[in-house]
């Protein structure tokens, strides 16, 4: 956002404030709103359309506001909405998981993708994931069976074909096209493929919206101990620019939030 990428989407008037996720305390309801009172406490996705949450206040629209898990710290759950609707759309939404159906997820120790690891594995699914070495063992924990190092040369070839690969990290790493199986299906993030007529599976890209429903939903799945939340770094206001360069190294494991 901050560099400009939505930039043709005519989202957005300058100045803007930056950040969409956002967790804390209701101070004021609309008229109409009902589901909310003064004093809960709540996490959302925010309308990207709007000013964001690096600020004391921000207004949300009830829609996309759903009750903070009772399990979570405020930090906690600032580190949920975005990724956890991410990976929830692309998994829920865009495949019909099967159990006993596998999937290979690229840049699984990542916000998104520690989510997305819990929601396929949930489904029934059996994952495998790609990760540095060093974040193997926590994405073993997340209930990855097989995992693959992309430092790794040639990695992709030796981990064989999925019904559905979500492809967080959207690369163009030469052979993902190949781990797909010809009746799959290839899920990106940031941008939709123009895959190559050679190949016969399905694409489509998870552009994630806003929705206090799914929040809620998956509130319940953490606070019943179904799914665990990503690793956080978390650091105060004043270093947000610490916390910009810190995400764009691209070597996060988990989530970076924001205390105000």
């Amino acid at each position: 956002m901050r560099e400009g990428w939505l930039a043709a989407e005519g989202l957005h008037q300058l100045p803007l404030i930056l950040g969409w996720d956002v967790a804390g305390v209701v101070k004021q309801v609309g008229a109409n709103v009902t589901a909310f009172r003064e004093g809960d406490e709540v996490y959302a996705f925010a309308d990207l359309s709007k000013d964001g949450a690096y600020a004391q206040y921000i207004s949300v629209n009830s829609q996309l506001v759903a009750k903070k898990p009772l399990t979570l710290s405020f930090a906690e759950a600032a580190a949920v909405p975005l990724t956890a609707l991410t990976a929830w759309q692309a998994i829920n939404q865009l495949v019909d998981i099967q159990p006993g159906q596998s999937i290979l997820i690229h840049g699984a120790s990542g916000g998104v993708g520690s989510f997305a690891v819990q929601f396929a594995k949930l489904k029934g699914a059996i994952v495998a994931a790609v990760a540095s070495s060093k974040n193997h063992d926590y994405v073993r924990s997340l209930g990855a069976t097989t995992v693959a190092d992309y430092n790794v040369p040639s990695y992709l070839k030796v981990l064989g074909q999925f019904d559905y690969v979500f492809d967080i990290v959207d690369n163009d790493i030469a052979g993902i096209y190949d781990t797909v199986k010809p009746t799959g299906k290839y899920i990106t993030t940031l941008k939709k493929h123009s895959i190559p007529a050679c190949y016969d599976f399905a694409h489509e890209r998870v552009l994630v919206m806003p929705n206090g429903q799914q929040l809620t939903e998956i509130g319940e799945l953490i606070d019943n101990g179904k799914i665990s939340i990503p690793s956080i770094a978390e650091l105060p206001f004043s270093d947000v620019a610490k916390a910009h360069a810190l995400s764009e190294t691209e070597h996060v494991r988990g989530k970076i939030v924001i205390s105000i």
